[in-house]
């Protein structure tokens, strides 16, 4: 293990420690590794924040307001000169100006305004120009006079390292904690650049709102901060997650929360408490000089008790006030007075957030009765404090709104909400693919495989997996179909393979994880003959068919259209077909035939050995490829005079014009088409799918909702053990990023979202 040098801070102990606990294959080695010294002696230390202190960190520069990063000489210094690196008067950096534009490892960017300066950085409302999203963006300095080359070095290295993290299992769950989404180290000037998605960073900071409001915060408001806090901070120290790099933590302490880091979200009657600037890269940027503190759970619960005492006494620290003084204490609640003096250490403390949240909760009844109502002002970004006595009403609200989420929660569990998560633009953005030779698996003819081997249908002479591979030489797949998802899954359980790709039809084993990266579905389609369009079964069915037709034909109970229920339909024989492979007929037979009574009369009439015979009024079922069935749909009906019909996956019918994909009907419910023409309407019966290519494409909204009875989501599987190498998560990743979901659409797929030009 690389020893860590002695200048380094808290991020680089972390990530040593990190390093320590994990296979080394995941950390390759440097060119030239640094001298290794002896490894610090270093003890959580109990200790009061203290504001930090920037002017002591840049002291060097003579800035003549004490305030290096806060002063306003530095955006004057941009603003008379656009072209100007340095302030005018002491030579610091000067800020960004307008319209800077910056690449990161998972898409380009651009400041647009300069917002004001936070903890150790500078914040900017800036853009993704991927998908034109807003974005902010903090700016860390490693100015020349505070820091030397080689700690410039070691600190963007470490930056880039552990700027960020995310759940180690995949989720995207909303816990009130500002996670990065992009770490940038400036390769030419002494930045650091933290992106984060939304405007959510960009909040005021409780040092902000007890400077405005100029009044302390009640004890009811008090509570709902500690309560918000305490809860993000028991999912800070209990989950496993990812760091950029791949490297899975048990538990993160924040070791940074201050009334800086803090911030405060104003809704019309509630506040929510957003953690932000965690001390894993916030630290990078304190001097080599400052005493290293190992951030722990327990500093964690201090911090937020002195944050709370703040709160209560209106006091920013600038005056010296002890939490030991009873002086602080005479309009407080001897049980709320209590619980703090614990949270502060200044009694027996407490054990855990999860310890310290639920005697909070005890507590709660005995606290007076206020409500905090706070008002955002969208110029000045300032809150007002107003107070409301219908604390009734907005209980009985909140409990409605709890309801519907859950009930919500419910409903959608199995999916996946794939439109909140940021879009990454390009395969060579996706950051910590580990390197070496990895197992994957598939079931045999079914939609990956099809997809895997086009070798002309998304790039020319070239497979989607030969360009995965060309994005990350040091990754070797090797793709091992098994007859059966079931088996593919038990290869994954038992480590002969490391991740699968299935179509998810129903929920999987909890200890396996999945993400989404595509839609398919089934499509049920009949010929599309353009010399008999007027009497062709499209327009006798209006476009559309519904499930319970589909169980009558697919189970020989209709042998001749005319008889068909709840349709005037021309005298005409049925002939069924059907796909040869087997992952679409168990989703049909799941999701159309349904019944078991249902599902046996249709494998019975795949087992007759006999020729059908529309005479006697009996129909059998013909197995062939997707491309023979769309053949023969048109050929019976425009040389035999037989009414065809057949179904596939969408992956593999469409872009053909031999055959109509009829929208399905299903429970009463209107009929959904899965393709939508250029004007936002579904095809119908008069759409020239021949004459009209490229007018049309699959309707993404009703595939991402499950609107479509037939669709499913394709999902990357992969083991929830965190022990082994993260590369089911990060082929994940590789798939969802603008570049190959073109791909995917190309070859067929339903992607995520709407590409853009």
């Amino acid at each position: 293990m690389r020893q860590i040098k002695r200048s380094l801070r808290v991020s680089i102990v972390v990530y040593e420690q990190i390093k320590a606990k994990l296979p080394q294959k995941f950390f390759p080695k440097p060119e030239n590794p640094p001298v290794a010294e002896p490894e610090p002696i270093l003890t959580p230390v109990m200790q009061p924040p203290t504001p930090l202190g920037v002017d002591i960190i840049y002291r060097k520069y003579r800035c003549w307001t004490g305030n290096t990063l806060g002063c306003e000489w530095t955006q004057k210094t941009v603003e008379q000169n656009p072209a100007s690196k340095n302030c005018q008067n002491c030579g610091f950096p000067a800020i960004l100006p307008p319209k800077t534009e910056f690449r990161g490892y998972k898409g380009r960017y651009r400041i647009d305004s300069y917002l004001g300066n936070r903890g150790l950085g500078r914040l900017y409302q800036g853009i993704q120009l991927t998908d034109q999203q807003p974005a902010i963006i903090k700016e860390y300095l490693l100015p020349q006079l505070a820091f030397n080359s080689e700690e410039t070095r070691d600190r963007k290295q470490a930056f880039e390292r552990l700027a960020g993290v995310s759940l180690a299992d995949g989720r995207i769950q909303d816990i009130r904690l500002n996670l990065p989404w992009d770490g940038i180290a400036d390769p030419v000037a002494e930045r650091c650049y933290l992106v984060t998605s939304g405007n959510i960073d960009a909040y005021p900071t409780l040092r902000t709102y007890l400077t405005s409001t100029n009044q302390p915060m009640s004890e009811r408001d008090v509570y709902r901060v500690l309560d918000q806090v305490l809860q993000t901070l028991q999912f800070l120290h209990t989950q496993k997650f990812s760091l950029p790099t791949g490297q899975i933590q048990q538990g993160i302490a924040h070791g940074n929360i201050n009334l800086d880091s803090l911030l405060i979200a104003a809704d019309t009657e509630e506040f929510f408490i957003h953690l932000s600037d965690l001390a894993l890269w916030e630290k990078l940027f304190d001097l080599s000089t400052t005493k290293t503190i190992i951030p722990t759970v327990a500093q964690d619960l201090v911090d937020l008790g002195y944050v709370a005492f703040y709160l209560l006494a209106c006091n920013t620290l600038d005056a010296d006030i002890d939490p030991k003084k009873e002086q602080y204490w005479q309009s407080v609640t001897p049980d709320f007075q209590a619980f703090l003096f614990r949270l502060l250490a200044l009694d027996i403390p407490f054990n855990n957030a999860e310890e310290a949240r639920y005697i909070l909760l005890k507590i709660h009844q005995a606290l007076p009765k206020q409500v905090l109502i706070i008002t955002a002002k969208s110029e000045n970004q300032k809150n007002k404090l107003y107070r409301s006595s219908k604390l009734f009403l907005s209980i009985l609200g909140i409990v409605f709104l709890v309801g519907l989420i859950l009930w919500l929660v419910q409903k959608f569990q199995y999916r996946e909400n794939v439109v909140e998560e940021p879009v990454v633009c390009c395969l060579k953005s996706v950051t910590g693919v580990p390197a070496g030779k990895f197992n994957y698996s598939a079931e045999k003819d079914s939609t990956w495989s099809f997809i895997r081997r086009q070798s002309n249908l998304i790039l020319q002479n070239q497979t989607l997996e030969e360009e995965l591979k060309a994005s990350q030489p040091k990754l070797q797949l090797n793709y091992q179909p098994e007859d059966s998802i079931e088996q593919a899954i038990a290869n994954i359980q038992s480590s002969k393979a490391d991740f699968a790709i299935a179509n998810m039809i129903e929920p999987f084993s909890p200890e396996l994880r999945h993400k989404e990266f595509a839609y398919d579905g089934l499509v049920v389609f009949v010929a599309f003959s353009y010399s008999k369009r007027d009497k062709s079964l499209p327009k006798a069915l209006n476009g559309q068919i519904s499930i319970e037709q589909l169980q009558d034909l697919y189970t020989g109970k209709i042998t001749n259209w005319k008889q068909l229920k709840g349709a005037k339909l021309p005298n005409l024989p049925v002939s069924l077909y059907i796909p040869k492979n087997a992952e679409s007929i168990r989703i049909f037979e799941q999701r159309v035939l349904q019944h078991a009574s249902a599902i046996a009369a249709f494998r019975n009439l795949q087992q007759q050995k006999t020729s059908t015979s529309f005479t006697n009024s009996t129909v059998n079922i013909t197995s062939l490829s997707t491309l023979e069935i769309l053949q023969k749909v048109l050929r019976d009906f425009e040389e035999e005079n037989i009414g065809s019909i057949g179904f596939a996956t969408l992956s593999q019918v469409f872009g053909q014009c031999s055959a109509y994909p009829l929208a399905i009907a299903y429970s009463n419910k209107a009929a959904v088409q899965t393709l939508v023409q250029d004007n936002g309407k579904s095809i119908d019966p008069n759409t020239d799918l021949c004459d009209d290519k490229g007018s049309y494409k699959p309707n993404i909204q009703v595939f991402q909702t499950g609107k479509y009875p037939l669709s499913y989501p394709l999902v990357v599987l992969y083991p929830g053990d965190n022990s082994r190498p993260p590369i089911g998560q990060k082929f994940a990743e590789m798939l969802r990023t603008a570049e190959v979901q073109q791909l995917l659409e190309k070859a067929g797929l339903v992607p995520l979202y709407e590409s853009k030009p």
